[in-house]
């Protein structure tokens, strides 16, 4: 992780929620679907390559980067009490090397998985 880099980097977010992440006091990377071919970590270094086939899931994702487990607890429970949809995540020492697209796919399967395996029970 870029520790020094301490921001959440948002994909598919509504602009309203985009302005109430910042004034929390959040540093906010948007991520484009154009940017989908990009590593977390060029993405976290400020780079900008867009790609013209970018094709990513409209899953609204949050990934913090460089927040310590307790802030990220907070952060979602916050998060959460108006914004119920996407996938939050921490971005990882191995996550970090993925390009966003495979990282996002990566994180809807587990979505589902959990899903399927909650099913009945309480």
């Amino acid at each position: 992780m870029l520790s020094n880099n301490k921001c959440i980097l948002v994909h598919n977010i509504l602009e309203e929620e985009l302005k109430e992440l910042r004034n929390d006091g959040f540093k906010v990377v948007e991520v484009s679907r154009e940017m989908s071919e990009m590593t977390v970590s060029d993405i976290l270094n400020g780079l900008r390559f867009e790609t013209v086939n970018a094709d990513l899931p409209q899953e609204a994702v949050i990934l913090f980067n460089g927040f310590s487990d307790e802030e990220i607890k907070l952060a979602i429970t916050t998060i959460r009490k108006r914004y119920k949809e996407g996938i939050f995540a921490a971005v990882t020492p191995s996550s970090i090397q993925w390009k966003f697209s495979y990282l996002v796919e990566h994180l809807i399967e587990e979505k589902e998985w959990y899903l399927r395996n909650q099913k009945g029970r309480a």
